[in-house]
């Protein structure tokens, strides 16, 4: 017996319907390679970056509170906030921040350059983080007392 002659026309083009959706479905939901190429790469340096500032804003947030006023670059690394064996400030979940190696020199962190400048006596700061390896974008992630964390890049370049 073919299954033609025991299912009723319309329900056979249901079942049909049915198992053509399954099929697309399911090669959709099947493991795809990750690509580890360029953009992967650019992604994982901005994450950094971003993770990396917003350690900054911590460190100081809690140096405002205990000082009354924010403090530059020299005076985090002075104190112990960031040095050459990583930081406590780095959010949960991101051993690169935490670890890396903090230095008073040019680049914060091999390829990273940071400017940092407080201003109105101690009571606001400017800090940009920028990509030192990408000469053409300039990608850089920038904050200020605010806390608010922004990304930007060279007007010639895709955000």
């Amino acid at each position: 017996m073919n299954w033609r002659e025991w299912i009723p026309g319309n329900m056979q083009w249901i079942i049909v319907g049915v198992l053509a959706f399954s099929a697309v479905a399911g090669a959709a939901a099947w493991p795809q390679k990750v690509s580890i190429g360029p953009a992967s790469r650019e992604r994982e340096r901005q994450s950094f970056a971003v993770n990396l500032v917003r350690a900054m804003n911590n460190a100081e947030l809690n140096y405002k509170t205990k000082n009354g006023k924010y403090a530059d670059w020299e005076t985090l690394t002075g104190n112990g906030d960031f040095t050459e064996t990583g930081t406590k400030w780095a959010p949960a979940g991101f051993p690169t921040v935490a670890h890396a190696l903090y230095s008073r020199g040019t680049e914060i962190v091999p390829g990273w350059k940071l400017r940092l400048n407080i201003s109105h006596e101690g009571h606001a700061f400017d800090l940009l983080l920028e990509d030192a390896t990408d000469p053409k974008c300039r990608y850089a992630a920038i904050t200020d007392e605010g806390g608010l964390i922004r990304q930007s890049k060279a007007i010639d370049c895709p955000i």
